[in-house]
């Protein structure tokens, strides 16, 4: 927990950055503006555009989801807090510069490694990791060159945990009920042509360790005409008695019930969850396209030589990311997190990390609150003591020496997009229309 306390009036306001403007960022810069009377936060984004995962993650179909956007907007009104998109921390200005020029600096800039398959055939063409294709449908400016081929009737999704349930879905609900959200118009078009009609969830481990809940099975599992079958091996009333968590209780009594529906009909689209199973090996034609996927069961569990092979079109994997540090000199890094206590990194420096860079690729919007509460915090415990010891620190003022040749996108240029999109979407009857080109990105803001 966190104690208010009175702070000394100082000639100088504490300047605090964060780095990144997701959930974790957006979380801390709320809990310092509240909780001290007059630090300035200062936010830079690699992207023009804010919110990280919740514009670029969340399902277009999950509007609700989305609705933490009004806090962190709000919480941008604030006339000490500033935005600064299209910086890319690492690139642009060292991390060195802005511990030099802040009295505490917060990494919030989420895991950004995508983890591979590490399988033979895993760069072949039409097999793609959750990254590419999440951010393909969301508009993420990155991915908008992925050539993906739904000209196939059958897709591998390795994974069983909500990002992978996000992909099938997309995948299996009927475009008319997407129409109307902020998907892309050029996604939603090509979703719309797809032939793929049968979709395998494959999960390396048991439905106890489904990383989703049974809402979100059931958001496929409920569509009008999706037949399903669940390889359910490990579904048994012991197991009832030994979870420890409501949720996994509601899931496998939903499993259970789903995996005694009649056998598969000739309704027009198939979903398959399969467990214990891991990849072993992705086989393609000449060309380079996917003709299949053996997997075999994992040896954790059930030691066996034996394979399963699931011909398919289409491969994408589920299986999460991976960190890596933003500076390696700085930033202590053991096991794909960033060591820390209480979310303070390196106590000389004013260093401090919040969300999946210092906890790893995990949990839900609550999750990176406690971890934002418990760093910002910390960064209030310190800034006293850091202020005393970092005389010099003119936050912007002085890193903007360092930016001089960049397109910096303000708040009120993020306005200015948000409401371009919002009035293109508005056009075509939907919820917003992104922008798909950082260029473009940057020459609207300016308008």
């Amino acid at each position: 927990t966190y104690a208010q306390r009175r702070f000394q009036s100082s000639n100088t306001n504490p300047q605090i950055c964060i780095v990144g403007s997701g959930p974790a960022g957006f979380g801390v810069a709320q809990f310092i503006l509240k909780n001290h009377p007059s630090a300035q936060v200062d936010m830079f984004e690699k992207l023009p555009v804010p919110f990280g995962l919740i514009r670029y993650g969340v399902s277009p179909d999950h509007q609700d989801v989305k609705n933490c956007i009004n806090g962190y907007t709000k919480t941008a009104s604030s006339n000490r807090f500033s935005f600064h998109g299209n910086v890319d921390v690492g690139k642009d200005v060292t991390l060195v510069q802005l511990c030099s020029n802040y009295h505490a600096v917060v990494l919030c800039h989420g895991a950004q490694e995508e983890r591979r398959l590490g399988i033979n055939g895993q760069d072949s063409r039409n097999v793609f990791t959750s990254s590419q294709f999440v951010g393909w449908y969301n508009g993420n400016p990155s991915y908008q060159n992925v050539d993906i081929d739904l000209s196939g009737n059958t897709a591998v999704i390795i994974g069983v945990g909500n990002v992978a349930l996000d992909c099938a879905r997309m995948l299996l609900k009927p475009t008319k009920m997407l129409e109307d959200t902020d998907i892309t118009s050029s996604a939603c078009n090509k979703l719309s042509t797809s032939n793929i009609n049968r979709v395998h969830l494959v999960g390396r481990r048991g439905p106890m360790q489904m990383a989703c809940t049974r809402k979100e099975l059931s958001e496929i599992t409920d569509l009008e005409g999706i037949s399903k079958k669940l390889n359910y091996i490990f579904i048994c009333n012991n197991c009832l008695t030994d979870l420890k968590r409501r949720k996994q209780q509601r899931l496998i009594k939903y499993l259970k019930k789903v995996a005694k529906v009649s056998p598969l009909s000739n309704s027009e689209k198939q979903l398959f969850v399969e467990y214990l199973l891991t990849p072993h090996s992705v086989m393609s034609d000449d060309d380079g396209s996917v003709t299949g996927g053996d997997n075999v069961y994992d040896p954790d569990i059930i030691p066996t030589d034996e394979t399963h092979h699931i011909p398919c079109q289409l491969v994408l994997s589920c299986i999460g990311n991976d960190n890596k540090p933003l500076d390696s000199r700085l930033v202590p890094f053991s096991s794909g997190k960033i060591d820390h206590i209480g979310g303070r990194v390196n106590a000389e420096l004013g260093l401090y990390a919040s969300g999946w860079c210092r906890d790893g690729a995990q949990g839900v919007l609550a999750d990176s609150s406690n971890s934002s509460m418990e760093t910002a915090a910390t960064v209030l415990g310190d800034i006293e003591d850091l202020m005393q010891r970092k005389s010099n620190c003119n936050g912007h003022n002085s890193v903007f020496n360092f930016l001089n040749e960049k397109d910096i996108v303000s708040w009120k240029g993020w306005t200015t997009i948000d409401q371009h999109e919002i009035n293109q979407g508005k056009k075509l009857g939907k919820i917003r229309e992104k922008v798909l080109s950082v260029n473009e990105l940057i020459e609207i803001s300016k308008t």
